[in-house]
């Protein structure tokens, strides 16, 4: 024991001199001998510290703890250590361990110190609600305070408190408003603050430590006050609404105390001010608003209150605005401000302005007393007070607004004497003047001396037009008020007036009134407003009625009787300028004006405002949404802006309101019309007629000429669109309605106008003039005076005689436009557009603009009768005038030139009418027509036609390339440049007359007539060139196939052109022979007979000459179709007429030798044999003759072989076969003479021609064979000669043989397939299904191919039908002749029979879709059907 003291008392020295090894050496043996000696563990962990090994040095404390917790030596070497590290929340741990150590010690001392070092580690680790917690064990209460002998100063104490817990309180707030923030839903920036303050508040002891301080040294801590009365603030807002009143309670005293104490802040004077309930800014604390001003002037509350102030003691509130605007900059949300604003506005009668503003601090009051829980009834009332007056002085629309306020307010202060009033403007208002006049004796009950209520009840007995009883209530009201109000003079002046009479003439009565209520107060707008009708209407003054009404708009421009007949003063001035502004400071004083916005929306559309226009009536819309005269204007201003979907809805709308008015109905018809909707425009035209005649107003002219314009218009659509027959039919009735114009008033220039063009509308649709009613143009006619042509200076009876022809002629006459007779009815029909014309210039006084455009339009009537008349194919006397109307038209154009020099159209005409008579001229016009329009395409693209006349082809092209600048779209520079192409020889030509066309959607007629003929010419030019890389078989045939694809599209453009150029003999021989390659015969007949008939109707030496030839050309054409379509008769004639229009001394030809050819099978066909040898002996003569048929010599041995053997005789046909014999030693490879040798041998069964026939095939290989009988001919030879042998094995091999050499060919298995079918049955060598395998085979390829003829793919699906049947009958008969076939089984063979035959039924009805023309097609349809019905009999 007494080695461990020393070995202590060592290490104690050891420490104390810093020698920490040696005393850890001196520690260790202490613990060697004692392992649990305290003093021991203790030195040892100081040793351990200062050696610097911390953690055995902290085991060491712990344990010397663990052994003795009560000695605090371990504990403070522990403390010290963790100070000296700077754990600082181990040494928080630590010192909790010490304090309570120390508690249980008398020494409050260490208790003290321990506990000031918490504190501040608790504020410096930023744990500021333990430091709150330390420090409130230094205050009165706790078990530390009462241990203490020395106390500690409390007001300190309390202030550190304090101020420890206003920095825990700004921390919470910010760490929650920058987490709620960051959260999603968290709402806004605004929202969050106030959600953490009033958490805040509502659990913060910041309070009680501001009472506790103040208690101790109120006087001292002013600031502390200040800090009190804005927590409480803060906190009344935080609290539930049961303790919002306590708290409110507590700031008021507060603040009182406050003030009483000559606070420096304006804090508690705000918070009483704000917190005072009353009704009117008057009714607040004079003397403390007087101190706060005082104070502090420029707080917003007080520049707030120092208006006001000003404002009581007269000021006006225009000088107050600038201290109201820093005011509310500074205070933006007191409600105080608001009151005292929206009053002022009442006051000034900025009723609007009031109502904002009242409604702006009704909602501020509301989020007040939600917040504080104080009512402020007194302001409440007050602001819904002004809310009621400014709704019933802004509308009368918002009067059922105003009383509901005043009602509400009557609810609360029954005797209200303001709400009573209100309740009785609004009935009076509402024209409820029993009940109206009961609130004002209401009012007079509360309070008698109300003069208001007294004028307001004689002011009732006015508007019920008592005007003795208003008279002598008003006069009692004057005579009453010591200070008469201007009021109620104006009343009582404006009550004489309408007394009329003596009242109101003699100046003494409503005039003294007036006059009086003006001089008392100028700016009584009514006032001068009724001095204004004294000066219009007794004193007939109109300078003087205008100065006052002028005075009294510029007062008040909510008065309307002012506004209005100001209004009429100007525009009768000519200031529609004048008017406008009245009207728009009208709506901008009221929008409810519904007559100011009526006027302006008219005015505007006077001025051509639209946009204004459409404005100001969708304001008087929105005011009054069944003013029909506003949805007319609306309606009329979207119209003139080009917005025709909504002018329709708004003229329907207006239709609506007044079902019967003729205008609405007229312009939704306008707007259709517009729209391009002609039938719906029609339609409604005539509704308005009709309901003009309902409501017996004249006959409806607009509508009339709407007709015949929408007619018209629909025309031109139509035959843009192709309609042609359409486009004509709508012309002919505009030129009816035109007509019934005409009738009432022959003097409307448009009606004439509208005549003219329908009539020239006719140049584009010839074919069709039989739908022109020819009999209103002759009664057209016979209302043009006589005297019209002298008018104007064109010869007399220059048109008598085109004129008088449509007397003349029928609708019969015109069915056929190729004739001459339809061509004389149009040139009678552009006359009568052109007398049309002239008496439209004529009734125009031919002045002006309008004198141009008719003499241009003058100058088209005659220069399309000059087209009409230099067509091919006229008669020679039409022909004749043909210069004479070219001149005139150029006369014309220059008359049109002289009225507008500048006119580019007019410019282009005259280049076009001198394009083929004076190119000088023709230049001159279209390059200034260029100058005065440099965008127009039309010009330059004419000036390229012009270089094309006169051989300038690369001006040409230049010219073309400029239009197409301008307007790539332009079909006719398309055109011109087709044209440059294809007199040069490039292949381009057939591409840009196809661009032309489509582009032009067919109208353009050269491009039309240039795309089918280059196409025809490139179609025959690659008819025999070979598509490479394409079998031999397929290049045969490849053209001819794809002829149809490639000559749609011409022939349909051909076919518009013809619909126009109904006389052009090319353009049907054009036709005639596109229709040839589509194998439509009889169509290509139709043309050529056309073409034929036209050409006889021509006259003239010319017939010998030129139209000779053509009229060869043309029945060789016809002979040709005609053959095609087995009229042999009618072919034979053709090849005659057409041989003998070649003269007696033609030589040969290849043409002629063709004819002779045609002539030969024609009549070979016809049965006339002889003749037929004749014609193909003198056809083989020629081919000798004719350098370059040579290899067509044969083809004609052959057709003499076919005739010699028809003649029967046995002469004749051993010359056959000699002729072919000859031909075949002559030209080895020419299969058709050896298949005519063959063919003899079958039909006479001489096996010995035969077998020579078919060795002679066989030498050729099987691509010979493919190149030289691209029919495939040869299979079929081969197959009938082996059945001549009665070899059907051999047959039916040699056709299986050839389908595998050339599986593509379809030809090859339908071949098969149809050989099998008449075989089987009598071999019994195959079946029926393989027949019909082959069929199909051959059908599918059909369908493969991108391009085939028609009666192929009818041959295919007939060929599959008619297998099917077969195949189906003979499945039947296999089941039929079975042994013991029960009843049940023959059914379903019965039903799947039926089922087989209607898909060979579905089968054959493709074909007749394939080609309906074809019998065949019919034929299986027919068998099919039939058989059908047989099986529905069984």
């Amino acid at each position: 024991m007494s080695t461990v003291k020393a070995n202590l008392k060592n290490a104690k020295e050891a420490i104390v001199n810093k020698k920490y090894e040696d005393a850890l050496k001196w520690a260790e043996k202490v613990l060697d001998a004692d392992s649990a000696n305290y003093m021991g563990l203790v030195f040892s962990g100081l040793a351990y510290q200062n050696l610097g090994k911390p953690k055995e040095g902290e085991e060491n404390f712990k344990k010397a703890i663990t052994l003795n917790p009560e000695l605090p030596l371990a504990r403070e070497g522990l403390i010290n250590f963790y100070e000296k590290l700077e754990k600082w929340p181990e040494l928080i741990l630590a010192l909790e361990d010490m304090l309570r150590t120390h508690l249980k010690t008398p020494d409050g001392k260490k208790a003290l110190s321990t506990t000031e070092k918490l504190i501040d580690l608790y504020t410096k680790e930023g744990q500021k609600d333990k430091a709150i917690e330390k420090i409130q064990t230094l205050l009165p209460g706790s078990s530390l305070y009462e241990l203490l002998d020395d106390k500690p100063n409390q007001l300190g104490t309390l202030k550190s408190l304090a101020s420890i817990q206003e920095e825990a309180d700004g921390e919470f707030y910010e760490r929650e408003v920058r987490l709620r923030r960051g959260r999603l839903g968290g709402g806004t920036q605004e929202q969050v603050q106030n959600a953490v303050r009033n958490e805040l508040y509502s659990k913060s002891e910041l309070g009680s430590t501001y009472e506790s301080i103040l208690e101790l040294d109120e006087e001292g801590n002013k600031e502390m006050q200040l800090k009190l009365l804005q927590f409480y603030i803060n906190k009344m807002e935080a609290v539930t609404t049961d303790k919002k009143s306590a708290m409110r309670e507590k700031a008021t005293a507060l603040s009182s105390k406050m003030i009483q104490g000559n606070c420096t802040s304006p804090l508690p004077f705000e918070f009483l001010l704000k917190f005072i309930d009353a009704g009117s800014p008057t009714d607040y604390d004079a003397d403390l608003q007087e101190q706060y001003i005082t104070k502090f002037p420029n707080t917003g509350l007080s520049k707030m209150i120092q208006a006001q102030l000003h404002f009581s003691n007269g000021e006006a509130r225009e000088d107050l605005v600038e201290l109201l605007n820093e005011g509310f900059k500074l205070e933006p949300n007191i409600a105080y401000g608001y009151l005292v604003l929206c009053w002022m506005d009442h006051a000034a009668q900025d009723y609007d302005g009031g109502l904002e503003h009242a409604t702006a601090g009704l909602d501020i009051l509301q989020k007040l007393t939600t917040a504080t829980a104080c009512p402020f009834s007194k302001m409440r009332r007050s602001f819904e007070l002004c809310m009621a007056d400014c709704q019933l002085k802004i509308s009368p629309k918002l009067a059922g607004n105003a009383l509901a306020l005043y009602e509400g307010i009557l609810k609360e202060d029954s005797e209200n004497v303001d709400a009573h009033q209100g309740v009785g403007f609004v009935l009076c208002m509402e024209k409820k003047y029993t009940e109206a006049t009961q609130s004002f004796e209401r009012v007079l009950a509360l309070d008698p001396d109300n003069i208001s209520a007294r004028s307001e009840l004689g002011w009732i007995c006015y508007l019920q037009e008592d005007y003795n009883q208003a008279e002598e209530r008003l006069r009692e009201v004057v005579e009453m008020s010591e200070e008469p109000r201007a009021l109620d003079l104006y009343r009582l002046g404006r009550t004489y007036y309408e007394m009329g009479g003596e009242y109101r003439e003699n100046s003494d009565y409503s005039h003294s009134q007036l006059i009086a209520a003006a001089k008392l107060d100028p700016r009584c707008a009514g006032a001068f407003t009724y001095l204004g009708h004294y000066y219009r209407e007794v004193a007939q003054d109109d300078a003087r009625a205008e100065k006052c009404y002028q005075h009294a708009f510029t007062l008040d421009p909510r008065e309307g009787d002012a506004g209005r007949f100001l209004s009429d003063y100007l525009l009768n001035g000519d200031s529609l300028e004048g008017a406008v502004d009245v009207y728009q400071r009208v709506i901008e004083a009221d929008g409810k004006a519904n007559w100011a916005l009526n006027r302006l929306g008219f005015a505007e559309l006077m001025r051509g405002n639209n946009l204004e226009a459409m404005s100001a009536f969708q304001k008087l819309l929105r005011n009054d949404i069944k003013d029909a005269l506003a949805w007319e204007g609306v309606a009329e201003a979207y119209q003139h802006e080009g917005r025709y979907m909504a002018a329709l809805k708004a003229f329907a709308r207006n239709r609506e309101l007044v079902p019967k008015s003729t205008m609405s109905e007229y312009h939704i018809a306008r707007v259709h019309q517009r729209l391009g909707m002609y039938p719906e425009a029609i339609q409604h035209y005539q509704s308005t007629l009709e309901l003009a005649q309902q409501n017996q107003e004249p006959k409806h002219v607009p509508s009339l000429m709407g007709i015949a314009e929408s007619y018209l218009e629909q025309g031109k659509e139509f035959f843009v669109s192709g309609y042609y027959g359409r486009s004509a039919e709508s012309c002919g009735h505009a030129i009816e309605y035109a007509y019934q114009l005409l009738q009432d008033d022959p003097n409307i220039m448009s009606a004439w106008k509208l005549v003219g063009d329908a009539c020239l509308a006719y140049r584009s649709v010839p074919r069709y003039l039989s739908l022109c009613p020819s009999e209103i143009l002759s009664a057209i006619v016979d209302i043009i005076p006589a005297d019209t042509d002298s008018l104007l200076h064109f010869p007399a009876h220059l048109d008598n005689e085109l004129s008088n022809l449509l007397n003349a002629v029928s609708k019969t006459d015109l069915t056929d436009a190729t004739t001459e007779i339809s061509s004389q009815a149009l040139d009678a029909i552009f006359t009568v557009a052109g007398l049309a014309y002239k008496r439209a210039n004529i009734l125009n006084g031919n002045e002006g603009h309008q004198a141009a455009n008719y003499w241009y339009d003058i100058a088209l009537s005659y220069y399309y009768r000059y087209e009409n008349a230099i067509r091919k194919n006229r008669a020679e006397g039409a022909a004749n005038h043909a210069n004479q109307w070219l001149g005139i038209a150029m006369r014309c154009l220059k008359a049109s030139l002289q009225f507008e020099e500048e006119n580019p159209i007019v410019w282009n005409a005259l280049g076009v009418a001198a394009l083929t008579t004076n190119a000088k001229i023709s230049q001159h016009a279209f390059i200034k027509a260029i100058e005065y329009d440099s965008k127009s395409a039309a010009p330059w693209s004419n000036l390229g036609f012009l270089y094309i006349f006169n051989s300038e082809l690369d001006l040409a092209l230049k010219a073309f390339t400029a239009a197409q600048t301008l307007d790539p779209s332009f079909a006719q520079a398309w055109t011109g440049q087709a044209c440059v192409a294809s007199l040069w020889g490039s292949g381009e030509s057939t591409a840009l007359f196809a661009h032309a066309c489509e582009s032009s959607t067919a109208s353009i007629l050269e491009a039309d007539y240039g795309y089918a003929l280059n196409t025809f010419t490139d179609m025959l030019a690659n008819f025999h060139k070979p598509n490479a890389g394409a079998n031999t078989s397929n290049n045969k045939r490849g053209p001819s196939q794809n002829a149809t694809t490639l000559l749609v599209t011409p022939a349909f453009a051909l076919s518009k052109y013809l619909e126009q150029r109904p006389r052009d003999v090319a353009g049907w021989n054009l036709l005639g022979l596109i229709r040839e390659r589509f194998l439509q015969q009889e169509g290509a007949a139709e043309c050529f007979l056309t073409a034929i008939k036209i050409m006889n109707e021509e006259g003239g030496d010319n017939a010998e000459n030129n139209n000779r030839r053509r009229k060869m050309m043309l029945h060789h054409n016809l002979a040709r179709a005609l053959l095609s379509m087995q009229d042999y008769a009618g072919a034979v004639e053709a090849y005659e007429i057409s041989l003998d229009l070649e003269g007696p001394d033609a030589k040969p030809n290849t043409v002629r030798t063709c004819k002779h050819l045609g002539a030969g099978l024609a009549l070979y066909y016809a049965g006339e044999l002889e003749r037929s040898l004749a014609m193909f002996e003198i056809a083989l003569g020629e081919t000798e003759q004719v350098e370059g048929m040579e290899k067509s010599r044969d083809d004609v041995v052959v057709l003499l072989s076919q005739v010699l053997w028809a003649l029967g005789g046995d002469e004749q046909r051993a010359a056959a076969k000699d002729e072919l014999f000859r031909c075949i030693a002559q030209s080895p490879t020419h299969l058709p003479a050896i298949f005519g040798l063959g063919a003899m041998g079958l039909v006479q069964n001489d096996e010995t021609l035969a077998t020579a026939a078919l060795k002679e095939i066989l030498k050729f290989s099987r691509p010979e064979l493919a190149e030289m009988d691209p029919e495939l001919r040869s299979d079929r030879i081969i197959g009938q000669y082996y059945s001549l042998l009665s070899e059907s094995k051999l047959s039916i091999a040699a056709l299986s043989k050839s389908v595998h050499q050339a599986p593509a060919e379809a030809i090859l298995w339908m071949r098969l397939s149809e050989h099998l079918s008449s075989t089987i049955g009598t071999t019994g060598a195959s079946a029926y299904s393989v027949a019909q395998s082959n069929a199909k085979a051959g059908l599918d390829l059909l369908r493969g191919r991108e391009s085939l003829q028609a009666v192929d793919l009818m041959r295919g699906y007939a060929q599959v039908a008619g297998t099917m049947l077969l195949a189906d009958e003979e499945k039947r008969q296999k089941v039929a002749t079975r042994k013991n076939v029960k009843k049940e089984k023959l059914e379903e063979e019965n039903q799947l029979s039926l089922g087989r035959v209607q898909a060979a039924l579905g089968m054959a009805q493709r074909a007749v879709m394939a080609a309906p023309w074809e019998h065949q097609a019919w034929g299986v349809v027919g068998a099919l059907v039939q058989e059908r019905a047989q099986r529905y009999d069984m």
